[in-house]
């Protein structure tokens, strides 16, 4: 416990399940968190539930598919507690429609590029100067498997996903010298709230269970340990990682 104690977290994609979760458990380790969705009213209620475990919290209200939303989330989120040491990039794009390299529209292809890649740039771009002349800090994108194993009808969604594994390593090479480390986390199969044994059973209809070596789904706190473990000190000669937390997916 206490292993964020004094820490200031930006927690994109806050809304999400597994979101939500990230940020209760940065919460319990003692982090201070700054909490961004698309409709940041929807993120109150989780707001105060952190502080009533001791820690602070404010909401951002942020669209990642708007430039200037971005601009504005970097200025707001280092002015809330007067700086940042943690950002965890796992906002979600629009929901793909479904479509082949030739196929998918030109407005799809923008709108995963821009909330997957261009977002978490231009965010960054604003934050790391601030961050390296604190002493730096710790970033973690969220990868998808997409991004490396081509699925039928997620072509721009897993291009995009590639992209960013390839924008961490370069935040990571780039921005090490001066403190900042920079890693990815690959969930899996991952069951959110109260659907576990059905989304078991539907993954081992599917042959999915067959693929993964501890035969079984994965669930939103072995996502979160992850999480804390390469936001906290214990990481702190780790960066430009993917970390795959899939059962063992092959």
């Amino acid at each position: 416990m206490n292993r964020l104690a004094g820490k200031r977290a930006l927690m994109t994609g806050a809304g999400g399940q597994l979101g939500s979760d990230l940020c209760r458990a940065f919460a319990a380790e003692g982090a201070d968190l700054v909490l961004t969705t698309r409709a940041s009213a929807k993120l109150e209620p989780l707001a105060q539930e952190i502080r009533d475990m001791g820690v602070r919290a404010e909401t951002i209200a942020a669209d990642f598919t708007t430039n200037e939303d971005i601009d504005r989330l970097a200025r707001e989120a280092w002015d809330a507690f007067g700086g940042i040491d943690i950002v965890i990039l796992s906002s979600q794009p629009p929901e793909p429609n479904l479509g082949s390299l030739v196929t998918t529209s030109d407005e799809d292809w923008q709108d995963q590029f821009q909330s997957i890649v261009w977002g978490p740039l231009r965010l960054m771009r604003q934050l790391a100067p601030h961050m390296m002349d604190a002493g730096g800090g710790s970033v973690i994108t969220f990868t998808s498997s997409t991004g490396f194993d081509p699925i039928e009808g997620y072509a721009a969604y897993g291009l995009a996903k590639a992209g960013l594994w390839n924008l961490t390593m370069y935040m990571a090479r780039e921005w090490g010298e001066d403190g900042i480390r920079v890693n990815a986390l690959q969930p899996g199969l991952i069951a959110t709230g109260d659907d576990y044994d059905e989304r078991q059973r539907s993954a081992s209809k599917h042959g999915v269970l067959a693929r993964t070596s501890l035969a079984r789904l994965g669930r939103n706190a072995e996502c979160t340990g992850a999480a804390i473990h390469l936001a906290s000190d214990e990481s702190s000669f780790t960066s430009g990682q993917r970390i795959a937390v899939d059962g063992g997916r092959f």
